[in-house]
């Protein structure tokens, strides 16, 4: 529970002043602090979900404050239908977010036993 906690705050706090790589970063941090204990698809899960659920925030407050506007340019651009008010988009953005991060947080499971080395 604490890998999902520090993925989310991180993610969350991060996610307004870092750029989009920052979550990765948070990712393999977690792992490579977590390895070692027995449960890697665990620790990817929860990683996955607490920066995707940060990722869906950042974007749902970005979306909320400019009354979808930027949801409405970015599915013109990815020649997207226009869905309600930019769930759909929103829902992309935090998938995307939270694989990041648990791509990151393999990569750290991986580079802790060639640490120990």
């Amino acid at each position: 529970m604490i890998v999902f906690l520090l993925a989310f705050t991180a993610a969350l706090l991060g996610g307004f002043v870092f750029p989009w790589g920052w979550v990765a970063l948070v990712g393999m941090a977690l792992g490579f602090w977590k390895a070692g204990t027995g449960k890697p698809f665990r620790i990817f899960a929860l990683s996955v979900l607490g920066s995707g659920l940060a990722w869906g925030a950042v974007a749902a407050y970005y979306q909320i404050g400019n009354h979808g506007l930027l949801a409405a340019k970015v599915a013109v651009i990815f020649h997207l239908p226009i869905v309600g008010n930019g769930g759909c988009l929103i829902l992309i953005t935090a998938v995307l977010g939270g694989l990041t991060s648990g791509f990151g947080t393999l990569l750290g499971l991986q580079l802790r036993p060639l640490w120990k080395r």
